[in-house]
């Protein structure tokens, strides 16, 4: 085992949070929000409260950082902070980056006190918290950092639950990342758990190498790491360049994942330990657009440029075509989509959409909208 892991005491008898009991009817792969007459609202609490009977399982101890980016979240980072401080498997550190907060987020974050916590004041905000990450990444030492996102929160087997993960494949040094699953909470307390969970299911945990991974994703027309659901080793994270702060102000998080993909394998975790709740009033994805070119596509066509292998230039092609299909109806909800957003579209590999985007650009909005709206269901 590496420096970083170490297998304890066992810890037989606790009551862990069980993995939220999914929907009898399961969402159609659109992977939208479904309307309560298909799904039966569920409080958060009932969500969460669940316990499995006594397990023997280890208790495992790695080397791990959290890190939590800070701006304008007054109202969510003490709860975002105390899930971290709850952890059954007590991290090394937890680091708090304030972002140039204007709230009162400082004196939220000042009012905690712990030992393990490591605050950091930028002077100037970033987009995205990526370079608010890239600080908080270069100012740790642990072999491991999870990510959680100040106004995320995560159930209090997290840590322990993707440790357990690891340790079960033997800490293989190849493994740069592991993911559990999570639940979109609603303000309504509706609770739909992630696309990973719903469409491929999380019986056993599940290695991913750089394929499957593509495959997947492509499977999903959504990315299946989860930034606050994801640990990864330190080194693999350098390795891939960290974050695209100054590149990206929307989706950089997958950016880096698809990057730091090309050098290690991923572990999707059986459990569902996280939760993205869906009520923060200054959301990143509600405040940028998706009208404009991502900063994926960059990232994608070098990997493409680079890339000896036939089948896998296929899959990022597919990859490529995918996002900027996804990112267009999005765009479409507010706005014409701009022709700008599809440069580079691999038209081979699917012609069909490529006339899709073409009618969302040159058709009135007041027509193109209808397509994704007319069922009045929201993204997750």
């Amino acid at each position: 085992m590496s420096r970083g892991f170490e297998l304890g005491t066992a810890n037989e008898g606790k009551k862990t949070p069980q993995r939220p009991v999914e929907r009898s009817r399961p969402l159609e792969d659109s992977g939208e929000k479904p309307s309560k007459d298909s799904m039966t609202a569920t409080p958060q609490a009932s969500y969460c409260e669940q316990t499995t009977s006594e397990i023997g399982v280890a208790f495992f101890r790695m080397d791990v950082a959290v890190v939590i980016p800070v701006f304008n979240k007054e109202h969510y980072v003490e709860r975002a902070i105390r899930s971290a401080l709850s952890q059954t498997l007590s991290p090394a550190k937890i680091v708090v980056v304030d972002d140039a907060s204007t709230d009162g987020s400082r004196e939220k974050i000042a009012a905690i006190l712990d030992p393990r916590i490591t605050v950091i004041h930028r002077q100037t905000p970033g987009p995205g918290g990526y370079a608010a990450r890239n600080a908080a990444v270069a100012a740790v030492t642990t072999e491991w950092i999870a990510f959680l996102d100040a106004d995320d929160s995560w159930l209090p087997d997290h840590l322990q639950s993707v440790a357990g993960a690891i340790a079960r494949v033997g800490d293989d040094p190849r493994i740069g990342c592991a993911f559990t699953g999570y639940q979109n909470v609603y303000p309504d307390g509706l609770c739909v758990l992630d696309r990973y969970t719903r469409q491929i299911a999380r019986p056993d945990d599940r290695r991913l190498d750089f394929d499957e991974l593509l495959s997947v994703w492509i499977r999903l027309r959504a990315c299946p790491v989860w930034t606050s659901a994801a640990i990864f080793r330190r080194r693999v994270l350098l390795q891939a360049g960290l974050f695209p702060e100054g590149r990206c102000a929307r989706g950089g998080d997958k950016d880096l994942w698809l990057r730091a993909a090309r050098h290690a394998d991923l572990l999707a975790c059986s459990s569902v330990t996280a939760t993205y709740h869906r009520d923060s009033a200054n959301m990143v994805t509600r405040s940028n657009t998706t009208n404009l070119r991502h900063c994926l596509c960059d990232t994608i066509e070098t990997l493409i440029a680079e890339e000896p292998s036939s089948r896998r230039r296929q899959l990022l092609m597919r990859l490529f075509n995918s996002e900027v299909f996804e990112y267009a109806k999005l765009a479409l909800r507010t706005e014409r989509v701009d022709s700008r957003v599809w440069k580079g579209f691999h038209i081979a590999q699917d012609p069909l959409r490529f006339l899709v985007l073409h009618a969302l650009a040159w058709l009135p909005h007041s027509l193109t909208r209808s397509y994704v709206n007319r069922s009045g269901r929201r993204m997750v």
